[in-house]
């Protein structure tokens, strides 16, 4: 049994639990699985005809976004729609704070059919310590302080590997770069430039360093999908809102806040 298996099989134990369901075997997990992977199919097919966005089929997309954990349904075909549209542009595709690697492998099955290669950077560490622009909005642990935060949400990398062995992702188009991305990214070169990033950092000056660094090395039509805006810390909505003010009239931007999510699209457009 591999370790995502087994974690996705808490995840479920965890969920049904909740609701008042008692699952005991590995048959009814398995059963239980194959019926939410239904009903994310269901929702993905309502959700391209009802918003045209021309989203093309794709067989594994419905049983990854089952098991992405932070990301929801609606961002999780965001991202998916942004790097279709984005799959002729010129640039590598970039993942900055990957976690237990759940976005990394839908974003690696979209990009697979090309020659794209995927950039993934996370500390493993767990989050850094925030900044004083870093305000507590959402506890979402508990923790009672932002300063609380600092180590917490730590993954190991074997796994995001084992996801993406698990969708046979060439290894030869991954880039995985292991720390706090203060002291990585500097010295990190697009040589094909960004065509997409999904940057889920959770904190201000992160955020601000990812977005800079893809501002700098993409062109129009790049889109860059920021996580946790307006949620937990509101400095990712700073990072976000203080970028877009330096960069007037180069982005198209959607901010979504409530049940659809909490996120940033920013689509380049100069």
């Amino acid at each position: 049994m591999t370790a995502i298996r087994r974690r996705f099989k808490s995840w479920i134990r965890t969920a049904t639990k909740r609701a008042g369901v008692s699952i005991s075997s590995t048959r009814s997990v398995r059963s239980y699985e194959r019926h939410v992977e239904g009903i994310v199919a269901e929702f993905e097919q309502y959700y391209v005809g009802a918003s045209r966005c021309g989203l093309n089929s794709n067989q594994q997309r419905a049983r990854l976004m089952t098991r992405l954990l932070g990301t929801n349904i609606i961002e999780a075909l965001h991202i998916a729609g942004a790097l279709q549209s984005t799959r002729s542009l010129p640039g590598d595709v970039c993942e900055f704070g990957v976690a237990q690697g759940a976005t990394s492998a839908l974003i690696a099955n979209e990009i697979s059919p090309t020659d794209k290669m995927l950039w993934l950077f996370d500390s493993f560490q767990g989050l850094p310590a925030p900044t004083e622009k870093d305000r507590l909005i959402d506890d979402i642990f508990g923790l009672g302080t932002m300063a609380a935060y600092e180590g917490t949400m730590a993954c190991g990398k074997d796994l995001v590997l084992e996801r993406l062995s698990e969708i046979s992702f060439p290894q030869d188009r991954t880039r995985l770069v292991e720390g706090f991305i203060e002291k990585t990214l500097p010295a990190i070169t697009f040589d094909k430039g960004v065509s997409f990033a999904y940057i889920d950092l959770d904190f201000y000056l992160p955020i601000q360093l990812a977005l800079n660094k893809c501002h700098a090395f993409s062109r129009p039509g790049a889109v860059l999908i920021v996580d946790d805006y307006g949620f937990f810390s509101d400095g990712a909505q700073a990072a976000v809102d203080e970028f877009l003010g330096e960069h007037r009239g180069k982005y198209a931007v959607q901010k979504h806040h409530g049940p659809t999510g909490h996120f940033a699209v920013l689509a380049r457009t100069a």
